[in-house]
């Protein structure tokens, strides 16, 4: 069995303690379900995840931070409490949305799943209003845990940005956070390579989890080029397809978009969890050979796997055409064979060359 670098779960019940249980293995909220991922797929290629938390012991805000939480307090009203949602923020969910270059859900309820007050997660808001007229102008929504909060969503007013709303809610949520004691503070993931989630990392130093170890460590050690999951096995591929084309075989890394078919999947089965590989062809109706990178162990990774039937019931048909087919494979793949594993590329090549596959 492959390690799963994707998973959802969706509890009945969630005590504090597993909350933050979840959180510090790098598992996040998304809805009523809480799950775990560490590629993503957006502008036709895949990231990397990099989950991040703040340690609040010993925290202090920077001087730009207490600059803009000072200048703020004076012109807006803060409060911190138990989750509401109603038309006023609605609205103001609505006002952001449509200035917002990205997806996302058509309501707050929607985005939290929260319809009838029967959500297990332990959610609080922060509102942000005009001292004058009492607007709501910014919310934000963080669950709660033992020890640990997460921040979910933040929206603000489109026409107040150059005050930075978005970022002082989350200043605010920690600032709440140290007040309660809390030890840990997860903004959620950050993108190498795409600069939207970096704002992130200016709320002060963090960790990041390295999935290689399941520990946390100071994300100013964290080289994005050699250790982010995507850019790893982007350097093992490229070079295991240098080494093979080298003697005439004549190989592609390729990208594979339905790495998280596993999420959606109702048969449970091993599908291929990578974003990335190179086919190497099969025989007769032999399964398909592939090499892939596992960047949990740093090993490659020889399988054979078969194409499997449900592709067109888990995955739009407009969307699968969508892409190129010499740069990517969306027949949706499952795992029937690991044939080789090393970390060593030389044992692959010499693996692979042993196969005889054209």
């Amino acid at each position: 069995m492959l390690f799963s670098y994707a998973d959802k779960s969706t509890p009945f019940t969630l005590s504090p303690e597993s909350l933050d249980w979840h959180l510090g293995n790098g598992w996040y909220r998304m809805g009523s379900t809480i799950f775990t991922t560490h590629f993503l797929f957006f502008k036709n290629r895949p990231y990397s995840a990099i989950w991040i938390r703040i340690d609040l012991h010993g925290f202090r805000f920077s001087k730009s931070q207490r600059k803009l939480m000072r200048k703020n307090a004076q012109l807006f009203d803060v409060r911190v409490g138990p989750s509401t949602i109603n038309d006023e923020r609605e609205s103001l969910y609505q006002r952001y949305a449509d200035g917002f270059d990205g997806r996302l859900s058509p309501t707050i309820a929607d985005s939290l799943e929260d319809y009838d007050n029967e959500v297990v997660f332990n959610t609080w808001e922060t509102t942000v209003r005009e001292k004058v007229s009492g607007q709501l102008v910014a919310c934000s929504y963080f669950d709660l845990g033992s020890e640990s909060a997460a921040s979910i969503l933040g929206i603000f007013d489109p026409n107040l940005r150059h005050f930075s709303l978005g970022y002082y809610t989350m200043l605010l949520e920690m600032e709440y956070c140290l007040e309660q004691g809390f030890r840990y503070y997860y903004p959620g993931y950050v993108v190498p390579g795409y600069q939207r989630f970096d704002y992130k990392l200016r709320l002060g130093d963090a960790d990041y989890y390295d999935i290689r170890t399941d520990a946390w460590q100071p994300y100013r050690t964290f080289d994005p080029q050699t250790e982010a999951p995507v850019e790893a096995q982007v350097a093992a591929l490229t070079a295991f397809v240098e080494g093979f084309s080298s003697v005439g075989h004549k190989v592609r890394l390729k990208v594979y978009p339905l790495f998280e078919a596993g999420l959606y999947d109702i048969w449970n089965d091993d599908y291929f969890p990578y974003p990335y590989l190179v086919p190497l062809g099969q025989k007769d109706k032999a399964p398909l050979v592939v090499v892939a990178f596992d960047p949990k162990t740093s090993s490659y990774y020889v399988m054979e796997c078969r194409h499997m039937v449900q592709t067109q019931l888990l995955f739009n048909a407009e969307y699968l055409q969508s892409f190129e087919a010499d740069q990517f494979v969306t027949d949706l793949l499952a795992v029937r064979l690991l044939l080789a594993k090393s970390k060593q590329l030389d044992a692959i090549l010499d693996y692979c060359r042993s196969l005889n596959i054209r």
